[in-house]
């Protein structure tokens, strides 16, 4: 099941895994996610959304 937070910094405290996954993205991905930070909601959200800006390069 996959669980909800309120936003990305619940999430990295929840799921540290999610925070590891976002530190190895390259720079320009997590430049781009961070300001979003409130719609990311989910470690699946997490990586749809890294694949969305990696997708527009």
């Amino acid at each position: 099941m996959r669980r909800e937070y309120n936003d990305m910094y619940a999430l990295f405290r929840h799921e540290p895994g999610a925070e590891e996954y976002f530190e190895r993205l390259p720079s320009y991905l997590q430049d781009r996610i961070r300001p979003r930070y409130r719609m990311v909601n989910s470690f699946a959200t997490l990586e749809d959304c890294a694949d969305r800006f990696r997708g527009l390069e």
